[in-house]
């Protein structure tokens, strides 16, 4: 034939050498992970294998949720969650999912709704004596707050009267505020988050 329409291809033997110089289209791999990266064109004189790495075979099309991995001679085609978000069913923490494979054990790609979920085995669902827990430690530290404050104020108040120098105005503050302190004392923080706090005299 006077001309040749379509570049030549080449021919190789059962042992993956070359016997018809030409172009191949090949598939080629990481060196590491194996995955595959991509298709080129590849010139392969008489005599000489395919490049280390690259194959003949193709790999067919996959989702975005999996991969391209080349194995024991085959393509295989593993789960690939890279990128993605994932849970630990402990704790809850969140990590991102940097390796080619199925999720960890210990780990969800479902999100839980709160700070307060458990995981049930198959969802997240509400702990309500973990939230509960939380509010009673709200509760007390806020509880403690008030009182560390109001003890500090009704010392100042009551150094005053005992020294006799606090003005009428100073000392019925300080009975308010020793009613304040006696109402918040009373208060039973396992009831949180449902709990009625007094208001301090000013």
């Amino acid at each position: 034939m006077k001309y040749q329409l379509q570049p030549s291809l080449a021919i190789l033997d059962e042992n993956g050498f070359t016997t018809l110089a030409g172009w191949a289209i090949v598939y080629n791999t990481d060196a590491i992970t194996k995955e595959y990266l991509g298709a080129t064109y590849q010139f392969l004189p008489v005599g000489v294998g395919l490049p280390a790495l690259a194959y003949l075979d193709a790999p067919k099309e996959v989702d975005d949720d999996h991969a391209i991995v080349r194995q024991n001679d085959k393509w295989t085609y593993p789960t690939d969650y890279r990128g993605k978000k994932i849970y630990s069913i402990e704790t809850g923490v969140e990590l991102t999912v940097t390796t080619i494979g199925n999720i960890p054990d210990g780990f969800t790609l479902l999100k839980p709704n709160s700070e307060f979920d458990s995981w049930n085995g198959k969802k997240w669902v509400l702990d309500k004596e973990k939230q509960h827990q939380y509010e009673i430690a709200i509760a007390q530290s806020q509880l403690t707050q008030l009182l560390n404050d109001i003890n500090e104020e009704i010392g100042y108040l009551q150094d005053a009267v005992d020294a006799e120098i606090a003005t009428e105005q100073q000392t019925e503050l300080l009975k308010k505020l020793k009613g304040y302190r006696f109402k918040l004392n009373q208060i039973d923080v396992d009831k949180a988050p449902n709990i009625g706090w007094p208001v301090k005299p000013e």
